[in-house]
């Protein structure tokens, strides 16, 4: 038999099922997917339902996973642990912390449920007084309630694929549930308006994520009878170190998750639909952001626990690197063409706001080296800093929401995301480094030069062009981002391999 030659082999290793690369591309795909629901999503709701009838299903769908703490924290927690407890054989203790993990996520589904409930029944009218919803008001929030009851403890599902690795199974199962979503809605909408209905058909899909990934994985996670116990002495770690996640995810909420509750409370449920045309661009640069990291977390884990260290920070360098060229040409699209942008995507009414665009994508010319390197922080033990340093976060994005939205209504409710996350980045980037195993001069001069020195240049021609050519509509915008972005791949890949083959090295 004629051997294959090493670049075969190499080729062969890394693009199989589960490896970095073939988890990304699933992953990158699944982002797209679910990228272009969210923008779809929105027109569709708005156009058959209203302002306010969208405001209410925004509302109560974002109830549904509204802590993310929860996700963040025990999800989180389930991943890193089911990866190092593999790596190291310990097969009994990934069934106590299994068993344990689920038990928690049903106590805080029913707690949650139960909440929601009460904000449902004594606050439901009084947050919706439009005419035109409060009558569904309460009823949605109900239906939203129910769900989470179901749905937190469903995410331990996709916890454990991702434990496995298997981040492009875990995007498979996505993408045909976000698709899902979007036929059920637009299918719906042409039979009822009714709010409660389409924030069930949205649970129910979100549910039956969860419990599609719990099938996959069962068995290859080796979840058995008689294996662990509901209360091991192990869970301590795993509890301690998923609560200090469920911590930052609590900010996380304080962050995002509360603007709409602010918005209703002090605006109305129409500022909502206003702030989800500002939030869902500044969303999708998130989702790419997240891509290179998405599939990262098990990963680290797993090579911190086998010790692998000089792996881990090769692994930091080159992810960081392909993190922001994979992010800074979105943001900078947004920033430049977001007029015609909203013009396209949800009509002349909203043009007025795309300067609320603009705002909330800029955090992301900084906040475009949080993700790979966001990674090391939920993928290794030791997080302490970081708990405090997003709870710091979280309290002065909070307040400053509140007194800002009161003060400058629904723009208000965005810079009290911006200013905190800005001025804590150089903060946080120096505890994180430190963690990767990095200095500032060996990021500045590996990673941040190198990207942001491509991305001047890139960035004058694209608003050069932009003024010139005055691209509009959906085909224009996206042929010019298509070119733009061809140039952009053109520059950015040579630096990109040299990257990843130095962390793939050895």
């Amino acid at each position: 038999m004629t051997a294959q030659p090493p670049e075969a082999v190499d080729a062969h290793r890394i693009w199989r099922p589960g490896a970095i690369p073939f988890n990304t591309v699933l992953m990158g795909l699944r982002t797209l997917v679910v990228f272009a629901v969210g923008f779809l999503t929105l027109p569709l709701l708005i156009h058959r339902l209203g302002d306010h009838a969208n405001g209410l299903f925004i509302f109560a769908t974002t109830m549904t996973g509204y802590f993310t703490a929860v996700e963040l924290g025990i999800a989180t927690s389930v991943t890193k642990y089911v990866a190092e407890f593999r790596a190291q054989g310990e097969h009994e203790r990934i069934n106590s912390m299994l068993r344990g993990s689920l038990l928690l996520m049903i106590g805080i589904g029913l707690v949650l449920g139960a909440a929601l409930t009460v904000v449902a029944l004594a606050a439901g009218h009084a947050l919706f007084r439009d005419p035109a919803v409060r009558g569904q008001a309460v009823a949605t929030i109900l239906v939203a309630a129910a769900t989470s009851v179901l749905y937190w403890p469903s995410r331990i599902g996709t916890a454990m694929l991702e434990g496995l690795e298997r981040y492009d199974q875990r995007a498979m199962v996505a993408i045909v549930t976000t698709a899902l979503i979007l036929a059920g809605l637009w299918g719906l909408t042409f039979a009822t308006h009714s709010v409660p209905v389409l924030v069930g058909w949205f649970g129910a899909v979100a549910v039956a994520e969860g419990v599609a990934c719990a099938v996959i994985a069962w068995k290859r996670v080796g979840v058995a009878h008689h294996v662990g116990s509901w209360r091991d002495r192990h869970l301590r770690e795993v509890i301690a170190f998923g609560g200090g996640l469920f911590v930052i995810g609590l900010a996380d909420t304080a962050i995002y998750s509360l603007d709409n509750l602010i918005l209703a409370a002090l605006v109305g449920s129409a500022a909502i639909t206003i702030y989800q045309v500002a939030l869902r661009p500044q969303t999708a640069v998130r989702m790419i952001n997240a891509l290179t990291a998405g599939a990262l977390v098990s990963t680290i884990s797993r090579l911190a626990a086998s010790g692998q260290l000089e792996r881990l920070r090769r692994l930091a360098v080159a992810g960081s690197f392909i993190g922001l060229v994979v992010t800074l040409p979105w943001v900078i699209l947004v920033l430049v063409l977001a007029k015609p942008l909203v013009l396209a995507w949800v009509g002349t009414r909203y043009v007025r706001y795309a300067v609320y665009v603009q705002i909330f994508v800029s955090y992301w010319l900084t906040g475009a080296n949080t993700g790979v390197l966001g990674a090391f922080v939920f993928g290794m033990s030791g997080i302490r800093i970081f708990v405090i340093l997003t709870v710091i976060g979280g309290v002065v994005s909070l307040g400053l929401s509140i007194g800002m939205t009161a003060a400058f209504g629904t723009v208000g409710v965005i810079w009290g995301t911006v200013i905190p996350s800005v001025a804590g980045f150089p903060i946080w980037l120096h505890f994180v480094l430190k963690r990767a195993g990095l200095t500032a001069r060996e990021y500045a001069l590996e990673v941040a030069l190198p990207a942001y020195g491509l991305a001047v240049p890139w960035t004058a021609l694209v608003w050069v062009c932009s003024r010139l050519l005055k691209p509009s509509g959906i085909v224009g915008l996206g042929v010019f981002g298509l070119v733009a972005l061809a140039l952009w791949v053109a520059a950015a890949a040579p630096g990109a391999r040299r990257h990843w083959r130095a962390a793939l090295a050895g």
